[in-house]
């Protein structure tokens, strides 16, 4: 769930309506400077988020009975969202879960930096270990190899074409994401995209981000085949507030209506 602070309210966008947006967005890829990707890497995109209705349907609070935020997540919400990511994205098509596992497992490795207790280090570990045994099968199942030195599931630039289009599918993932992220939320989060291959076997490129509004991005170099690009957004209105209860947050977050919200990106 994104907790977007708009006044007195909160829009409260859902994560896989959060990764909807960034497939839409790969959509548009232009060739110029990044190449469109393939279907099932777009697919993949899409799909990176769509172990969180698990978590979404049924929101939860923080501990300062806040609508919880995508990063206040604890580790027995996020291993559990996550698990279930790449799970469905596998079923689907296991190059989209191959991507959908290799973006989850490199979230955990960024989470321990912020969750060291013991139990929340275990629960890492052993979603960590899953991963690993569940990319093993799909790079099975898509004929790759298993016997490739890898770091966190990704070989080093150059060792092969299918290693370099998965390195280009997996970035452009975590790009489109980002890209997303810093559309739906209020905060500023970054003022670039940094390691953005342009094209299998490409020398990364930067792309610098500035958000001169509420739901505007704007991006240079320009990736996309038109500017603007519109989205419509959809959010539930909720006041910003803190809450008493878990069972009266909810209530009041099934009760709002869904609405969308307009979202622009454009050259600049």
């Amino acid at each position: 769930m994104i907790r977007h602070r708009a006044g007195d309210e909160f829009f409260l966008i859902t994560q896989h309506d959060h990764a909807l947006l960034s497939g839409r967005m790969a959509e548009h890829l232009s060739g110029n400077p990044i190449r469109q990707p393939q279907s099932t890497a777009i697919q993949g995109i899409a799909l990176h988020d769509c172990g969180w209705p698990l978590h979404d349907d049924e929101p939860t609070l923080n501990a300062d009975g806040l609508p919880l935020h995508v990063f206040e997540t604890p580790p027995q919400i996020s291993t559990r969202v996550w698990s279930a990511a790449a799970t469905r994205a596998s079923n689907k098509e296991p190059y989209s879960g191959l991507l959908v596992s290799l973006h989850v497992l490199s979230l955990s490795f960024m989470s321990q930096a912020s969750h060291r207790l013991p139990h929340d280090v275990f629960e890492l570990n052993k979603f960590q270990h899953r991963q690993v045994e569940l990319q093993e099968e799909l790079r099975t199942r898509l004929g790759m190899r298993i016997d490739l030195p890898l770091t966190h599931g990704l070989a080093q630039p150059g060792t092969s074409a299918d290693e370099d289009a998965l390195l280009f599918d997996f970035y452009l993932l975590r790009a489109m994401d980002a890209l997303s992220l810093a559309l739906c939320c209020s905060e500023s989060l970054f003022i670039s995209l940094d390691n953005v291959f342009p094209r299998p076997g490409g020398s990364p490129i930067r792309l610098q981000v500035n958000r001169p509004g509420s739901f505007a991005v704007t991006l240079n170099p320009w990736p996309f085949d038109t500017s603007p690009l519109e989205f419509a957004v959809p959010f539930r209105r909720m006041p910003a507030r803190t809450y008493t209860s878990l069972d009266e947050f909810r209530d009041t977050y099934a009760a709002a209506r869904t609405e969308t919200v307009p979202a622009w990106l454009s050259a600049g």
